[in-house]
């Protein structure tokens, strides 16, 4: 009769140190595909069992075992500048330890059991003894090695810039918000002293330009009510017919440079008949003075409102970068807005939609929730699927972003990112989250955004990250928990 087990040394009756028969060896990655015969070396262990949240090492502790999982799930995770950075997560079948053993340092990282976990633990001179007797055995786990130390350093690495790049975000928008407020404040009270101005100029002009005296009220309010500082919509054909309409009347008046006082007419909405109904209540002599004056006017209007836009947009700016870094809140989960996390993630990317003139479709979904999440990783994530988006899609393109409850799971919230761009190779679909795999060229990617938005979506937030695509129409579609401590507690 064969062999079921691999080979043992003798050990002592109460010795706990085992070795797992054949079809649970082969079952597990690291000795899958092995004959009786490669596996025919010492292979001793021991059987281990942990709740579900226990600590089993911690980072900077000695190593001394190398693990099999049998059952449960690992996560593996480091602190990075207060924040809590997943390496990786070991499932049934999966191996780990080996990085720290071979290297001869510490742990790299802390180890905490998502569910109650069984493993087979390799204590270190049995380790090094299967690695002197096992040769096949021995290359694997060396390949294993050699890619997990390039991982965990780039993504170490990757992770260390994007906190100091938050960091000196963070601060640039703290120490930014008070000079952006004080101008924003200035825009608001420049538009409003020109109003004022205006009120003041016409009670003490209406008895000089205007043929009736004594008008009451200010009678300049009429055509104030009808600017439009915010702009009329017209296309081409009628804007231009509109200007030529009017620069043939203002040269009749004697206007110099009528095309640009023109263009700046029709630019709040005002017609030739609408000016030259209100030029006939002026004194004749008055009719250039005002044709001149009020285009001035309207410019120090615009300039305000432009003025008062801006400082907006450079507070809404920093507001978005101050809620993306989330500043000055501690690095947990916490109850965040989807909604918010995207739309601050669009303002941070404004500059490269605005390039390529892309449109933005938000359907967003009115009954979503806030959700239980790591609110800053998820904002790493929508920064690379948009990101690699805006890349994709062709000038003028369009990305639509749409959030609903799960038709099928209620406690799930599914956010889908759809770009009509070039679309991603069947044939490299399945390796796009692997790290490192990048289709851009050198110096455009590292191969590592869609790794590490995988890793967050699925090992932080129990959740899952999928992709469809075809030339023309790219879907990312992301499913999250909307109370992540109920996701963790029916894993058990």
């Amino acid at each position: 009769m064969e062999e079921q087990t691999v080979q043992t040394r003798s050990v002592r009756e109460k010795d706990p140190r085992i070795s797992l028969p054949l079809e649970t060896l082969r079952n597990i990655s690291l000795f899958e595909g092995l004959s009786n015969e490669q596996l025919s070396c010492d292979i001793i262990g021991e059987i281990k069992e942990y709740r579900r949240g226990e600590i089993m090492w911690q980072e900077g502790d000695p190593a001394r075992q190398f693990v099999v999982v049998l059952e449960g799930t690992i996560q593996i995770y480091r602190i990075v500048r207060g924040q809590r950075l997943l390496i990786n997560k070991f499932t049934p079948g999966m191996t780990g330890g080996e990085v720290p053993l071979l290297a001869g340092t510490p742990h790299p990282g802390n180890a905490v059991a998502l569910t109650d976990v069984k493993l087979f633990v390799i204590y270190q001179d049995e380790f090094w003894e299967m690695m002197g007797n096992c040769s096949i055995v021995r290359n694997r786990i060396l390949t294993n090695m050699a890619e997990r130390t390039k991982e965990i350093n780039t993504l170490t690495n990757q992770r260390e810039k994007l906190i100091s790049l938050g960091t000196m975000s963070a601060g640039l928008a703290h120490e930014l918000n008070n000079p952006a407020s004080a101008a924003k404040r200035a825009a608001e009270n420049l538009i409003t002293t020109l109003e004022a101005f205006d009120t003041h100029s016409s009670h003490m002009l209406k008895d000089v330009v205007f043929k009736e005296k004594n008008l009451p009220g200010d009678p300049f309010m009429p055509l104030y009510e009808k600017m439009q500082l915010d702009g009329v919509k017209l296309n081409t054909l009628e804007k231009n017919d509109r200007e030529e309409e009017l620069l043939d009347w203002l040269e009749d008046q004697g206007v110099e440079n009528a095309w640009d006082v023109a263009s700046v007419f029709v630019s709040v909405g005002y017609t030739r008949a609408m000016l030259a109904e209100f030029s006939e209540l002026l004194l004749p002599e008055h009719v250039i003075n005002f044709l001149n004056w009020m285009p001035k006017d309207i410019e120090m209007r615009l300039l305000a409102q432009e003025l008062k836009q801006s400082t907006e947009r450079i507070s809404a700016l920093l507001q978005a970068i101050k809620a993306y870094t989330y500043m000055d809140q501690e690095a947990q989960y916490q109850n965040i807005d989807l909604h918010e996390g995207l739309t601050n993630t669009l303002i941070i990317l404004n500059h490269k939609l605005k390039v390529k003139e892309i449109e933005v479709v938000k359907d967003f979904g009115t009954n979503i929730p806030q959700i239980h999440a790591f609110g800053s990783e998820l904002n790493q994530v929508w920064t690379n699927l948009l990101d690699n988006a805006i890349d994709a899609v062709p000038q003028k393109g369009t990305i639509k972003i749409r959030t609903f409850i799960d038709p099928v799971d209620e406690n799930m919230v599914s956010i889908e990112l759809q770009d009509n761009g070039v679309g991603i190779p069947p044939e490299i679909q399945q390796r796009i989250f692997e790290p490192f795999f990048t289709t851009k060229g050198v110096g455009k990617g590292t191969g590592i955004g869609l790794e590490i938005s995988q890793r967050i979506i699925v090992n932080q937030h129990k959740g899952s990250i999928k992709v469809k695509s075809e030339p023309g129409n790219t879907v990312f579609k992301v499913c999250l928990p909307i109370n992540l401590s109920l996701c963790q507690a029916s894993i058990e």
